[in-house]
Formats: C-alpha cells, sequence, structure tokens
C-alpha cells in the first residue's frame, strides 16, 4: 500500500529534524553565530533601558540556572527568556530578515539559551535547533506574502519556526514533536496591534515576550505529547493571518532527499542604525549626506524624505519618547544631523531635535513599493540656507544581503552594544564564548562570561 504524501508542514518538520550543526554549510554556520552574537549585543544593551529595569523589579525573577542579560545572577528559565526577549526591542537594533519582515533571531536566541541552560544540553544541540527554527519561520514567511497592515509582525510567522526550534531542542530533533510545535503555535495564533511603536506606547516590548512564552508553550505541549489538527497552519494560521498565503512556498528549498537545498537564514540582516527597519534606507542616505557633503544643522532649509508605504504607515511626525522617535523619519533624519550620527543618546531629548524637525516634510512615494520586502528605500532631499539642493536615494540599506554589512561593521556594532552593558573588558571573552559554541564549547562558559 503507498503511504499518504507528507504534507507541507511534516515537510517543514522532517528538514528541521535531520538539520545538524555539523553538516551545515560553513557559511550557514558563520551567519548562525553572526546573529547570535548580535542578539545577545542588543538584548544586553537594551537591557539598561529604564523601562526594563522596571520591568525587571516588577518580575522579580526567581533564582535560577538560566541568564538574564540584566541580572548577573542566575534566574528561573521564563522568566530569563520574558526578560531578555522584552529587550530585543528596546533599542530597535534587531536583527531583519530580507525575504519577509520579522527578526526572527532575535527571538530564537532568548528562547533557545535558556533551554539548553536549564537542561544543560549541548551547544550544537542548541545551534542545529537555532537553524532550523530560522529555515522554518523564513519559509513561514515567505508563504505568508506579508501579514494584514493592522497587523505587527512581532507574534506572526516567526513563531511557527520558534515553536519548532524550541520542539528541536527539547525532544532532539523528534519531527513529530516538531510538527505538533508547528500546528500548536498556528492554534494559538497571536494578533498583535501594528500601531503601539509610533504611538511610542512601551508595552510594545511585551510583544516579543509574549512571542516566545506562547512558542515554548506549544513546544513544551508538544514534546508532552499533547494533539494538534494536523492543518492549523495551512487552514487556519496562514489564511487568517497573512496578507496573501501561497501554501506551495512553505517547502520551497527542500530537496528531494527531504533537507534544505537551499538556507533562508542567509538572507537574514543586521541592522545598523537604531531605528525601524523601514527607516534604514533614510537613515543611509542622510549618513551619506553628512559624510560626503559636510552637512550640518547650521546648513539646512529644508528637508524632504520620501518613503515607501509601511515607513509612512508608521511615521509619526510628533513623537512623545525615544521608542516613538525610532519609527520618525523626522527624528531619526534630525538626530543624525545635529550630532554628526545616528546614535541611541540622540533620540532622548526630542525638544532639541525640534526645530530641526520642523523644517522637514515626509511623503509616501508609490514608486518605492516595488523595492519592498527586500529593500527598504528612502530618498533624502536637502535643500541648503544657500539654495543648493541635495539628494541622496538608498533602495537597499547597509546589512541587507543585497549591501551587505561588512564583518567589521556588524562586529563594531556588537561590540559597541556590548560595551554599554558590560565595559569594554568583558566584551572579548563574551564574543569568544559565543562563538566558541559552534566549536563545541560549552553553554556554560558563555553563561558565565554573560554574568561575570
Amino acid at each position: 500500500m503507498n503511504e499518504a504524501p507528507l504534507s507541507e508542514s511534516q515537510k517543514l518538520a522532517q528538514a528541521a529534524a535531520a538539520t545538524t550543526w555539523s553538516e551545515l554549510p560553513t557559511a550557514v554556520q558563520d551567519m548562525a553565530l553572526d546573529l547570535l552574537v548580535d542578539a545577545l549585543s542588543f538584548i544586553a544593551a537594551g537591557s539598561g533601558h529604564a523601562d526594563m529595569d522596571r520591568l525587571a523589579r516588577v518580575v522579580k525573577a526567581a533564582d535560577g540556572p538560566c541568564t538574564a542579560l540584566g541580572d548577573r545572577r542566575g534566574v528561573a528559565m521564563r522568566e530569563a527568556i520574558m526578560l531578555n526577549a522584552a529587550a530585543t526591542t528596546v533599542l530597535q537594533r534587531q536583527d531583519g530578515y530580507s525575504h519577509a519582515k520579522g527578526h526572527p533571531s532575535a527571538q530564537l536566541t532568548p528562547l533557545l539559551l535558556a533551554i539548553a541552560e536549564r537542561d544543560q544540553l549541548p551547544a550544537h544541540r542548541m545551534l542545529s535547533a537555532f537553524v532550523a527554527g530560522y529555515e522554518i519561520a523564513g519559509r513561514v514567511g515567505i508563504a505568508m506574502n506579508g501579514v494584514p497592515h493592522w497587523l505587527h509582525d512581532l507574534g506572526n510567522w516567526a513563531n511557527i519556526g520558534l515553536a519548532a526550534a524550541a520542539a528541536h531542542l527539547l525532544t532532539d530533533g523528534d519531527a513529530v514533536a516538531i510538527e505538533r510545535a508547528m500546528q500548536s503555535a498556528s492554534a494559538l495564533g497571536l494578533a498583535f496591534d501594528r500601531y503601539t511603536t509610533a504611538g511610542g506606547a512601551t508595552s510594545h516590548h511585551l510583544y516579543p515576550a509574549m512571542t516566545v512564552t506562547q512558542a515554548l508553550t506549544a513546544a513544551e505541549g508538544a514534546a508532552a505529547g499533547m494533539t494538534t489538527l494536523p492543518d492549523s497552519l495551512t487552514r487556519f494560521f496562514g489564511p487568517r493571518f497573512g496578507a496573501d498565503f501561497a501554501r506551495d512556498k512553505l517547502t520551497q528549498g527542500i530537496g528531494a532527499d527531504g533537507r534544505w537545498s537551499d538556507y533562508e537564514i542567509l538572507n537574514g540582516y543586521f541592522k545598523l542604525h537604531p531605528s525601524c527597519a523601514h527607516l534604514q534606507g533614510v537613515n543611509d542616505a542622510v549618513d551619506l549626506l553628512i559624510k560626503e557633503e559636510g552637512i550640518t544643522e547650521a546648513d539646512v532649509d529644508t528637508i524632504d524624505i520620501a518613503v515607501f508605504a509601511d515607513a509612512m504607515a508608521i511615521d509619526t511626525a510628533t513623537p512623545q519618547n525615544d521608542l516613538a522617535a525610532r519609527f520618525s523619519a523626522r527624528a531619526t533624519v534630525a538626530a543624525a544631523i545635529r550630532y554628526g550620527k545616528l546614535d541611541d543618546p540622540g533620540l532622548n531629548d526630542l525638544a532639541a531635535l525640534a526645530p530641526l524637525m520642523a523644517r522637514m516634510t515626509v511623503r509616501h512615494d508609490t514608486a518605492l513599493d516595488v523595492y519592498t520586502p527586500e529593500g527598504r528605500p528612502g530618498v533624502v532631499k536637502l535643500r541648503k540656507r544657500d539654495g543648493t539642493l541635495l539628494t541622496r536615494e538608498v533602495i537597499y540599506p547597509r546589512g541587507t544581503p543585497k549591501t551587505p554589512a561588512t564583518p567589521a561593521e556588524y562586529q563594531a556594532k556588537a561590540r559597541g552594544l556590548l560595551a554599554r552593558h558590560y565595559g569594554a573588558e568583558r566584551v572579548g571573552p563574551i564574543i569568544t564564548a559565543a562563538r566558541g559554541l559552534g566549536l563545541g564549547k560549552p553553554v556554560e562558559e558563555l553563561s558565565r562570561a554573560l554574568r561575570g
């Protein structure tokens, strides 16, 4: 008797189960470790923000075997996951993925690190799960063809990969458990309001916290043998939470042998500005004006900023705090020009930026929409006080696959953010311990380095 053909979800789960760190291409291993270090750096820096300090004091994490990057003691697993995940969005420096809008490695890192710490699992299992989860997440993101305009991408397609990764780690790559975790996460679908960010609502930082918590719950249920409807991803989640779900895209990049034939993790990227991904092209364009033309605040008469539809939808002309400022074209451009470079401190004093922001207009240029999601285009036209008009256009910002960040750029980002939290002398040991995971060094070495 012929066996029934595998469903898309089963094919994804089997490819994930077959993902083994030692067998992965070197480029994939390098990218995974680079993304891991990047995530640790912006989580650490974000944990020092006043919002996260207040949250940690309310949560009162119990002692345990896991690392919350804002705390030198070991804490309980769920609290470590929640606090680390919440810190990912504070500075808006988290990773991106070029084939769909989202931040998979920022969420995979706190989830898998805490499970590996609690269960004292070897690094190769954690890293295998990391890549397997990223591959599933990316393919679900592609199949979703975006999300409805009122939904935030957090709590959406990446959740399926997160749940799969956690189940992979909990069960040592059991395909049945991985597939159940995917279906469970699909049935437990989350729906987050997209507009909290532009409004400066800091409850936005609970989005990734809820995301990883939901994924962990789905994975634990799957590992415990809880049953699921086998079509929850393709019947419910995809059509309800995607903009134009195409189930046939779920299995693209899976070969005839049931393994990944290409790797979506290589389409991840590093954000080099502390702003929403949608503004990275604008921020790059301003960087060029500053570096190539020597522009200062005194030179500016007016600035016209053209953006694509999604950037326009979240833009705010009058941000009320540093979170909203990171989603404001005016604020990020003003901070870059006023201080010579866009960095986190420059977004804290919005009153100082207001006079320059008042000389700006932001508009939607429909011609830019065709470049998304791979591009995050922006055009900046600056008229100087002497009447000179300067224009810079960036379609594919630095850090994205079409304009890759150099190792020096993303390593400098990681070192700078880690140094903010730990001090320069501790940066080297942390990065060495994180990258040592790829060589089989124990997770405990990274935990010790992070706690100091």
